[in-house]
């Protein structure tokens, strides 16, 4: 009797704190699997809400830069000069570097600068280097206010990392901090566009390359966004000639009026 008693004594539960141990253990690895599951779930949609509001942003910056400022700076003929010929046809035409180095350095200077301001969620004081408070906007203004408040903040359902559709506006909305680290470059191109007979319509534009690097946690990803923002037009109505063919198989003949011609 003794000896079965002993061996019950032996096989008996564990003691309270063992159980409370292995519990604590068990808890604990749920809750990391959990936190692993989550964050898998949620990573995409993060980036790509991330990379939305980025790009809307980096946008915006493209267009302040290349603003109503710099426009009122530089008239089309600074930028573009005419050559022509001894009876006045324009033979053809060029770029003026001096105009074009000085637009190509205003824009990469204000989409660098307004890319800071935007990753700082701050606005230079008064007398900046940059100088950016006097050539804002109201409206460009009120754009750095409101990033100064929220920053380049994306609030995103915790729903959304389980991937119903019933749960996706659900839960607590997780912050995220978008870091944009830009490298700019800038290039002024033309494009001419055949305009009627012999006219051509000579555009100006600045091709605007931004290269950022997403930050979300526990994920990064580069972004590069490519632009091209007008600057200037110009016109050029070509000479038109007696005779033309439109490439249709319809031929076309004008023939010169005399006003002094008298019918009668």
């Amino acid at each position: 009797m003794r000896r079965r008693g002993k061996f019950n004594q032996r096989i008996g539960s564990p003691p309270f704190h063992q159980m409370l141990m292995i519990t604590f253990l068990i808890f604990t690895i749920f809750m990391v699997l959990s936190i692993v599951i989550v964050n898998e779930g949620i990573k995409p949609a993060l980036m790509e809400i991330a990379k939305v509001r980025v790009a809307q942003i980096a946008n915006q910056a493209m267009g302040i830069a290349v603003s109503k400022k710099i426009n009122e700076d530089l008239e089309a003929g600074d930028i573009i000069q005419f050559q022509t010929d001894e009876n006045g046809r324009v033979e053809h035409y060029i770029f003026n570097s001096v105009a074009e180095n000085r637009v190509q350095r205003n824009v990469q200077y204000r989409v660098e600068n307004f890319l800071q301001l935007l990753e700082e969620g701050e606005r230079p004081e008064t007398g900046a280097p940059i100088e950016i408070e006097m050539e804002l906007d109201p409206s460009e203004k009120k754009l750095i206010d409101e990033i100064r408040k929220r920053g380049l903040l994306v609030e995103i359902p915790l729903g959304q990392a389980v991937g119903l559709p019933v749960l996706a506006n659900l839960g607590p909305k997780i912050p995220v901090k978008i870091e944009v680290i830009g490298a700019v470059g800038t290039e002024v191109t033309s494009r001419i566009v055949e305009t009627g007979i012999n006219g051509a319509l000579v555009e100006v534009n600045v091709h605007i390359e931004i290269e950022m690097q997403v930050v979300i946690p526990f994920a990064t990803e580069p972004y590069a966004i490519e632009q091209d923002i007008p600057i200037t037009k110009m016109y050029h109505p070509g000479e038109v000639p007696y005779y033309y063919h439109d490439g249709t198989g319809d031929s076309n003949l004008s023939l010169p009026i005399n006003p002094d011609l008298n019918p009668n």
